[in-house]
């Protein structure tokens, strides 16, 4: 992957306007940019992704990033925000979702997550996040220090 930690804008990312960003509304990992999803506490949608192709020399492919959860909602029983990590094809259409994370999932700090993505050597795929907020009560998902490694 390339600009894995954002520091250079938008260069190989797709993403929703100002989800990159320097804001000091959150807080980076390293260095001064992030990728920040929702946030807004009103229905709003955000995704980013990059598009890479997977060697199919490969013998292991390993997707890691570290996220931080921040919510406003109070429940301990309803996912009302959430986050899916997927695997898309150069189409768009999904592949697969590694996981989905929610206000439920709220960090106190970031957390490495780490995923296995060898089934998808030799393929040009989509690292896609898509982050889906309700009309009230805000759920932000901050994302840094993506990477996606081979062996």
């Amino acid at each position: 992957m390339a600009n894995r930690g954002f520091e250079s804008g938008n260069v190989t990312w797709v993403a929703t306007a100002g989800v990159i960003t320097n804001s000091t509304g959150q807080t980076p990992r390293t260095g001064t940019f992030y990728a920040w999803l929702d946030g807004y506490g009103t229905t709003h949608t955000d995704s980013l992704y990059q598009q890479i192709t997977v060697p199919s020399s490969a013998n292991t492919v390993t997707l890691s990033f570290w996220l931080k959860i921040n919510t406003a909602e109070t429940t301990t029983t309803t996912a009302f925000d959430t986050l899916r990590v997927q695997i898309r094809n150069s189409s768009n259409t999904v592949l697969s979702t590694l996981a989905t994370y929610s206000n439920l999932n709220k960090t106190t700090g970031y957390v490495q997550k780490t995923f296995d993505l060898t089934s998808f050597k030799g393929q040009t795929i989509r690292i896609y996040f898509l982050g889906v907020e309700d009309s009230s009560l805000q759920t932000s998902f901050v994302i840094d220090d993506t990477s996606c490694t081979t062996n």
